[in-house]
């Protein structure tokens, strides 16, 4: 597949080989994007070669990818998932996540990423309405292929095709809501404990404060801190912290990232903070963890 230099520019249309093609919405920049409700960052198209992969890595934006064909696997927040056609399977932004197309028999998928203010929750009730977390299956995907399809052919001015571009994005959440059988009235209705708990487990990477958890929640801390310990036997501060380091632990034993971007990855600007922390857990440091997991049989 070959495009003319001139029709990039034109379209926004990005070639990348002739398996793959992606459109970029440049209108506006990341900044205006993050701020908005809702904006579309990028959709696209690919034949995945035998075996290709990508990751881990974690991006600010929210991810969606909708599979036409064939299979293969996604490695995220300790799951790993088989996956196949009209399944599809969703990053939140800031989780690591690594995915691969099968060896034998690759997967080809269509995908469409976005921010903005709202975007993460968006994504979030995507989750919560699957009994799977990250994954939606039995999708009719052709037909977010047909809706993606019209994002890659966008003709006009800039301004034209961001508001058609952003225009197709709503109907493809829109229809995804409808399909994952999403009802807003049990959103948000579980315990003040586990709705901390699932606050927590979302938000691990950031740099929480319990009085912002709280106030997210509409309670006092201390009454969120007693529930929690109620229900789970441990403070929300302890939950969070061994949280953190079970994730590092994670990357440790499977990735080669080093451990100062681990640490930051887990809401850590101290990577001497992070490591002290781990010892005293462990009792060795992250990177003697990282040697005798690998040396292990």
């Amino acid at each position: 597949m070959e495009i003319a230099q001139q029709d990039m520019e034109k379209t926004n249309l990005l070639c990348y080989t002739g398996l793959m093609i992606e459109y970029k919405e440049t209108r506006h920049t990341l900044q205006q994007k993050q701020i908005s409700d809702l904006s579309l960052y990028s959709a696209g198209y690919e034949a995945c070669a035998p075996g290709h992969h990508y990751g881990p890595i974690y991006r600010a934006y929210q991810l969606i990818h909708f599979i036409l064909s064939g299979k293969g696997v996604l490695e995220i927040d300790g799951h790993t998932f088989q996956l196949g056609a009209g399944d599809a399977f969703l990053i939140p932004s800031g989780k690591i996540a690594y995915y691969a197309a099968d060896a034998a028999d690759p997967w080809c998928y269509t995908w469409i990423n976005f921010l903005g203010i709202n975007s993460q929750m968006y994504t979030y009730q995507l989750i919560a309405s699957s009994p799977e977390p990250y994954i939606l299956r039995g999708l009719d995907t052709q037909k977010y292929h047909a809706l993606i399809e019209q994002i890659l052919s966008l003709e006009g001015t800039a301004t034209a095709r961001y508001f058609k571009g952003n225009g197709l994005l709503l109907q493809v959440l829109g229809e995804l809501f409808q399909d994952a059988g999403f009802d807003e009235r049990y959103w948000g209705k579980n315990s003040v404990a586990d709705e901390t708990k699932f606050y927590l487990d979302v938000n691990y990477s950031e740099k929480l404060k319990l009085k912002e958890v709280a106030h997210n929640l509409g309670v006092h801390p201390n009454y969120l801190t007693r529930v929690f310990h109620e229900k789970y036997g441990v403070t929300p501060k302890q939950y969070l912290l061994n949280l953190k380091l079970q994730k590092a632990c994670q990357l440790l034993r499977t990735t080669d990232l080093p451990v100062a971007v681990i640490a930051g990855s887990m809401g850590f600007d101290d990577g001497m903070a992070f490591s002290k922390l781990f010892k005293k857990t462990y009792s060795c440091a992250p990177s003697d963890y990282r040697r005798k997991e690998k040396a292990a049989p």
